[in-house]
């Protein structure tokens, strides 16, 4: 077995991110993307842990939405830490979802958060227009939505700190329903060269089979994550994937 065909990660307390076809059923297990009422999700830290519990899921990364000027991330740490020892049944992450602000990688956080997470995942929300403000979705093509998005992740792949792209290609599949191929193939391509992961998520992905299909041709390394925003979506993709025929036995 070669470095590139194991998992990746050396850090006791980062997540351990396998290939997809060596994933097994224990291994979808999971949620790593979770979002609380401390940014635009509609349970506490407490709730979500508590359905976690209940639903059987084996780890579950808390990953809020941040800006380089976000200040609260210290407190929102401190709760999930003290909170988390009481469901020793579940391994916790904190983490941050950040977004690219260039072609080049820079993204919306402050180096303090970073330092604080054990996962961060690097997604794309607005277009930036290279003058300090973001282009108007209306006024774009899918054409040119999907590139500027390609390009963006793709910085964040090649320059930053992160460990997942999270929901690739998310913008055009919201706005247009779908996501060039090429484009999805390229970037699971380089995320493998990195050894970082891409995500399967339930929430944006418009065509689940099409993408695990090229999941199963390019054996990336994967994040598994609902997107979840409410206690009723979690562990909804370890779901669907179940549901799919994902993992080995």
């Amino acid at each position: 077995m070669t470095s590139m065909d194991a998992q990746r990660n050396t850090d006791p307390r980062k997540p351990l991110f396998s290939r997809f076809r060596d994933l097994s059923r224990e291994q979808l297990n999971v949620e790593l993307q979770v979002h609380t009422s401390w940014t635009d999700g509609r349970a506490t830290v407490l709730e979500v842990l508590q359905t976690a519990s209940e639903r059987g899921l084996a780890e579950l990364a808390f990953t809020e939405h941040v800006r380089e000027e976000t200040s609260w991330f210290p407190d929102f740490k401190d709760e999930i830490l003290s909170a988390a020892p009481r469901f020793d049944n579940l391994r916790v992450y904190v983490g941050c979802e950040t977004k690219a602000m260039d072609d080049n990688g820079s993204l919306d956080v402050s180096q303090s958060v970073l330092d604080a997470c054990d996962i961060v995942l690097g997604v794309v929300h607005r277009l930036p227009d290279g003058k300090g403000g973001y282009l108007d979705f209306d006024k774009l093509s899918f054409e040119e939505t999907a590139e500027i998005e390609f390009r963006l992740s793709m910085g964040m792949i090649k320059n930053a700190p992160i460990d997942v792209l999270a929901h690739p290609g998310g913008m055009s599949l919201r706005r247009h329903g779908r996501f060039p191929e090429h484009y999805f193939r390229a970037l699971m391509t380089a995320t493998l060269e990195r050894g970082i992961a891409i995500e399967i998520n339930s929430s944006y992905l418009a065509d689940m089979p099409a993408f695990l299909a090229l999941c199963g041709e390019i054996n990336p390394f994967v994040s598994i994550g609902s997107d979840a925003h409410k206690l009723s979506e979690l562990g909804r993709c370890r779901d669907q994937l179940i549901e799919l025929g994902v993992g080995r036995s």
